[in-house]
């Protein structure tokens, strides 16, 4: 929504700026934005007499402010500054009392109110460029959406006390990168480490970082203890979801207590000490990092490592019970290349030496553009595929890799959708889905289906780790990397929800092979022996009807829309609910029309044999009226067998609906029939997804065309008269 003085501020900016060198003129909307916040970091660099100008708030930036601006800031200076401060504070949403250039005592409330929202009720002082910098941002200080009023609190406390070590923090109520990294300040500073700007060279001083120093400086802490240390393990164990109901005043009670004892429990910390509540290294660090005390126990490992006998003994001797081993794929390049992949031999091995595995997919991941729900359901078909080849159980859950650090605001529209794709690849099969990845991409995950989660807190800088709670669902936490023997191992926690695999059965007789699967779909006598792989063959040709057919044995995607799941030879009712959606928004389809649609797909079959897979399409049209629609079905499970490979079959269907209405459609009213060349697109969409869906299990070309030409009789009635 436009706001007039945002606006005004825009319009100000481009007539002082406009024509200075590296100031980027931004759109007058009267919306603020980060492009607006920089246009203002510009303009007061350009005024400071800053020339390489940027984006940045930075140390000579402040600098200057603090020498050239903050000396003058009294009631009645006028300038550039003042337009600028005052354009900063209504793009924070403060009246500053307009928008005039002069520093009144609107001006100054301004800055009063801003940092009462920051947690300071009495001011603090000069407007000096801590403030300035907070103000030239866009971080809110008042509760946003999703927001938490404890969560803003603290966030008030930690500005109050520690601002001298991270400047001035947001106060949204969202616990988030920096609220995490000023909590490591906060105990960094009651530790007696100095900020950087007071470090002695030579000594050390806090960086937000749990570093060596940090661990070794780490109290511990129990009941009856008080202060600083505590008040930041309350805080600590409250954004790690417990302590919810307690009160933050640095009191360590017997609540404080019982809530370190659940956290130990949750975490599956191995160590008696915890019964009594006592807050070690362990906690504290396990409650404001990831990655946690590194040093501890635990009974998990992963490996790309194909092991021998003695890396197998050597694991065991450090006490460590359960193995993470990849299912498919290869690490390194050129001559350093070699299988990563689990083998039989090395599950015998493992097995017969007491411990237990567990089946990790990844082959590819590392780049946001690989997530994608065609790629989440490839992958789940190729992984079930290699876990089935190798004998793991029904019931066994695989996990696959999300290796990159995706922002909060990308996952929906990657990660997401793969997660979402794995799930529904994995829904007709015997396996369960699993997540790796940052703690914020298994809790979307931990929300779309995956039954556990194994948690990369290793990587413990990556935003997806800073500032978010571990799943509810963890199975695994791995924790840190190192060599045991030469072998490179990431050493991980368990909770015990996943405690691997022992036992393996390899059944051939599980699966069908693709040619039997597509000769059983494709029994009707009108495709029978028709259909083969990589050649196109016409089924059916009719002067407004030809139907053309071709198998692969790799899965397609067709067009860019959504995919479509089959269960027992229909579209599953929620993506009929998602079929409707899309072909009235994308073929505008009326929703009479797609209604109708969706009831004729929900009482016909494909193919009774086929038990699972899914669909996509595409829709084109040619000069003449002629409409052409892709559909592939991905197969993935025939007469209750999973298949032992990928299986694809394409329908190119070519339809004529101005022909086929006027010669086989009877029974239409004078008045309907001339109303037909205008709808010729919402017709012939309709008529191509019912055709692509009968014509598999059809008998003869004439069921088709009665079944069509009876479905459209109905729809044109309905559906392009209302």
């Amino acid at each position: 929504m436009a706001d007039e003085m945002v606006l005004e501020t825009q319009q100000w900016l481009n007539k002082a700026y406009g024509n200075v060198s590296g100031f980027k003129k931004v759109t007058e909307d009267g919306k603020t934005g980060w492009t607006t916040i920089y246009a203002l970091i510009r303009g007061l660099q350009h005024e400071l007499g800053i020339t390489e100008l940027s984006d940045n708030f930075g140390e000579e930036t402040s600098k200057r402010y603090d020498e050239k601006v903050v000396p003058k800031l009294k009631e009645g200076y006028k300038g550039n500054i003042v337009y600028l401060l005052q354009g900063a504070f209504w793009c924070k949403g403060i009246g500053p009392g307009g928008l005039n250039g002069e520093f009144s005592n609107y001006t100054q409330e301004a800055l009063t109110k801003l940092q009462n929202e920051a947690g300071f009720p009495n001011g603090d002082g000069d407007f000096n460029s801590k403030w300035a910098k907070a103000l030239f941002d866009m971080s809110a200080f008042v509760i946003v959406e999703g927001g938490d009023e404890k969560i803003r609190g603290m966030q008030q406390w930690l500005n109050v006390n520690y601002n001298s070590y991270f400047g001035i923090l947001p106060c949204d109520g969202i616990y988030q990168r920096a609220t995490n990294t000023a909590l490591i300040y906060a105990l960094q500073s009651e530790e007696g480490l100095p900020p950087e700007s007071e470090a002695i060279e030579g000594k050390p001083f806090a960086n937000g970082n749990y570093g060596n120093k940090t661990v070794e400086l780490t109290p511990t802490l129990q009941s009856g203890d008080s202060g600083s240390f505590v008040e930041i393990l309350q805080y600590g164990l409250y954004v790690n979801g417990f302590y919810q109901s307690g009160v933050f005043d640095g009191n360590y009670s017997d609540k404080v207590a019982s809530e370190v004892t659940k956290f130990a429990s949750f975490m599956n910390y191995d160590s008696t000490d915890y019964s009594t509540g006592v807050a070690n290294l362990t906690i504290i660090k396990g409650l404001l990092t990831s990655n946690g005390n590194t040093n501890r126990n635990s009974n998990a490992l992963d490996t790309s490592t194909q092991l021998s006998n003695q890396d197998i003994l050597n694991f065991k001797q450090f006490g460590f019970q359960i193995i993470g081993r990849y299912l498919t794929g290869s690490v390194g390049t050129g001559s350093d290349k070699r299988d990563k992949k689990l083998t039989t031999d090395e599950i015998n091995k493992i097995v017969s030496a007491g411990l237990s595995t567990f089946p990790i997919y990844e082959d590819g991941g590392y780049e946001e553009d690989y997530f994608t729900i065609y790629q989440g359901y490839k992958d789940a078909f190729l992984a079930s595929k290699a876990a089935r080849d190798l004998g793991f159980p029904e019931g066994a859950t695989i996990y696959f890799a999300v290796d990159v650090d995706l922002q909060e605001g990308d996952i929906d529209g990657t990660a997401g959708q793969y997660m979402i794709g794995v799930v529904n690849g994995l829904a007709a099969t015997e396996f369960y889905p699993g997540i790796y990845g940052t703690r914020n991409v298994c809790l979307h995950g931990e929300k779309l289906g995956m039954k556990y989660s194994f948690v990369s807190n290793m990587s413990y800088g990556w935003s997806g780790n800073l500032g978010y709670k571990m799943p509810d669902n963890w199975a695994f936490d791995q924790f840190i990397e190192y060599p045991i023997g030469g072998t490179p191992i990431d050493q991980g926690a368990s909770s015990g929800k996943d405690k691997g695999y022992t036992k393996f059965d390899q059944n051939p007789d599980r699966t069908i092979m693709p040619q039997d699967a597509l000769d059983s779909i494709t029994s009707g006598k009108l495709f029978q022996g028709k259909v083969k792989f990589d050649k196109s063959v016409v089924v059916l040709d009719e002067p407004y009807l030809k139907i053309t057919t071709s198998a692969a044995t790799v899965f397609k995607k067709e067009g860019n829309g959504p995919s479509f799941n089959i269960k027992n030879g229909k579209i599953v009712s929620d993506d009929s609910v998602s079929l409707k959606d899309y072909l009235a928004k994308t073929f505008h389809l009326p929703s009479v029309g797609a209604d109708l649609v969706i009831d004729k797909l929900g009482n016909s079959t494909i193919s009774s044999s086929f038990n699972a897979g899914n669909l996509s399409f595409k829709l084109s049209t040619s000069d003449q009226n002629i409409f052409k629609l892709t559909l592939t079905y991905n197969v993935q499970k025939v007469n209750e067998k999973p298949l032992s490979g990928e299986l694809s079959m394409t329908l190119e269907i070519e339809f004529d609906p101005l022909a086929f209405v006027t010669e086989k459609v009877s029974g239409l009213a004078s008045d309907v029939l001339a109303l037909v060349p205008k709808f010729l697109e919402v017709i012939g969409v309709a008529a191509l997804i019912i055709v692509a869906v009968l014509v598999i299990g059809a008998t003869a070309p004439v069921d088709v065309v009665g079944a069509v030409a009876a479905f459209l009789l109905t729809f044109i009635t309905k559906a392009i008269t209302v």
